[in-house]
């Protein structure tokens, strides 16, 4: 994980905003270096800056005036390929989640998730350029690689085929009790593949190893 993440914050609301600045207070690694109330004003303040200040992630409400999220997302990412923007939503509407992903999004929070899950977000963003929520079942995984431009930077490390196995198993959610019964081993020995899994493969949760299997063809989702 990057040592410090230079966050910009766009949302209307000045008391949203405050909120969150203040929240990033306990997690020092996280600095907000701008925050701007709608569209036009965050778009001129790339402009004015040029490239100036490092931004790594962009917290970028959806519902705005002037501009809106999802305009300003297409605007941004078109001129800034690179740039990393999480979307941030009272609502949790797919059609609004497939929409921002298609405009060059990473990820999509709501506002009421608890703190830690949009610091999460923001280190996953960051990290690998990409964050899905844990509480997403692994079917819809497919759904976000195949509407995203975006192929998660995962490492090429070669895994065996019994961690290959453990990959798959996973991948139709079973535990890591049920996983043992099936491969005739402990399950301590599975949860040592899954860590061991994770560190090859630069990933930090499940949802990275869904993420990785069907990136690889590991698996394939109805």
């Amino acid at each position: 994980m990057k040592s410090e993440i230079n966050v910009v914050i766009v949302d209307d609301q000045n008391l949203v905003r405050q909120g969150i600045i203040r929240l990033f207070e306990d997690h020092p690694h996280i600095k907000v270096v701008h925050e701007a109330s709608d569209g036009v004003e965050i778009i001129n303040w790339f402009k004015e800056t040029k490239n100036k200040i490092p931004v790594d992630v962009v917290l970028m409400d959806m519902q705005m005036p002037n501009m809106d999220g999802w305009e300003t997302t297409e605007i941004l990412v078109r001129k800034y390929k690179q740039l990393r923007i999480i979307g941030l939503s009272s609502y949790d509407n797919e059609a609004f989640v497939d929409r921002f992903i298609k405009n060059g999004g990473r990820g999509y929070l709501l506002k009421v998730q608890e703190m830690n899950e949009v610091v999460s977000a923001i280190e996953q963003v960051a990290e690998l350029g990409y964050y899905v929520s844990e509480r997403v079942p692994l079917t819809k995984i497919q759904d976000f690689l195949r509407k995203t431009v975006l192929l998660p930077a995962f490492n090429t490390s070669v895994l065996s085929d019994q961690e290959i196995k453990v990959v798959q198993l996973i991948c139709q959610e079973k535990t890591s009790q049920e996983i043992a019964d099936i491969l005739f081993v402990s399950k301590k020995t599975i949860e040592s593949h899954r860590d061991r899994i994770l560190t090859k493969i630069n990933a930090r949760n499940m949802v990275g190893i869904a993420l990785y299997a069907v990136k690889h063809n590991l698996v394939k989702f109805s």
